[in-house]
């Protein structure tokens, strides 16, 4: 389209090709000013994503320390949360380490669904598998939160990373004792269950008792978070034992499933 200064231009005989030249020069600016947004957009996007992916890398890194630990310790951990240390006479150790306790952890996940099958039922949509999941999870970390805060009211020198830790290290004995008496022994029979339970699952929660005692100042408080904490040990286990147990199996009732 020929603009009015082309037109006078034509008109007076002095129209000239650089018009034409101007417009296209014009536009070929402005394509030349979207590319260069277009660029810098993508360039800013591109750092962005960068940036959020290092980020992401350091928070792992962060965690890297709490689960470098070899087999051997592990073995060593296990065994001495079963054996209080007021009876070797030997100052409380406490680490903290996450691997070993999210391994327990695991392994009495699995030990609950063993325990399911070992009936010959399970139930569909994986409900049991999300139970024993939440159960387990929910009473290492819950029960790690309310024993620090009640270690924090009662000036008790433990950080939240070794609270979790020796929770976790406890449950050894309650993996213990679902093990031995829901694998090898038969539900009729409960008394092997109440002799697991007294040994093992009394000398975890002795264990976990002591070490409460041993890093509070005023042994009256100690005393009261020993208890508390041992209690709420022992407690979790007949959970297992008795309601969780009952649970699953009125939910087989409900939806079986006879697995072959």
């Amino acid at each position: 389209m020929i603009s009015e200064d082309e037109s006078v231009a034509l008109e007076m005989g002095d129209y000239s090709p650089q018009y034409e030249k101007q417009g296209q020069d014009s536009g070929f600016g402005l394509t030349s000013e979207m590319h260069s947004q277009i660029a810098g957009k993508m360039f800013e996007l591109g750092t962005t994503k960068a940036k959020e992916a290092f980020s992401l890398y350091g928070r792992i890194d962060i965690l890297r320390p709490y689960f470098d630990v070899e087999p051997s310790q592990v073995q060593k951990r296990l065994i001495s949360a079963l054996i209080p240390e007021k009876l070797t006479g030997t100052p409380p150790v406490i680490v903290s380490e996450l691997y070993g306790p999210l391994m327990v952890v695991l392994t009495l996940i699995a030990v609950m669904l063993a325990g399911m099958k070992a009936t010959g039922q399970t139930v569909q949509e994986g409900t049991l598998m999300g139970t024993a999941i939440g159960t387990c999870f929910g009473y290492w970390i819950g029960a790690s939160l309310f024993f620090f805060g009640l270690a924090y009211f009662c000036d008790t020198n433990l950080s939240p990373i070794e609270v979790l830790s020796l929770c976790g290290y406890g449950l050894f004995g309650t993996l213990l004792c679902m093990g031995l008496s829901t694998l090898l022994i038969t539900s009729a029979s409960n008394l092997f269950f109440y002799a697991t339970w007294g040994v093992l699952g009394v000398s975890s929660a002795v264990r976990m008792g002591y070490v409460f005692l041993d890093r509070t100042a005023v042994r009256k408080q100690g005393l009261t978070v020993a208890v508390v904490v041992a209690s709420v040990h022992l407690l979790f286990i007949l959970y297992l034992k008795f309601v969780y147990h009952k649970t699953y199996e009125a939910a087989a009732k409900i939806n079986p499933i006879h697995v072959r």
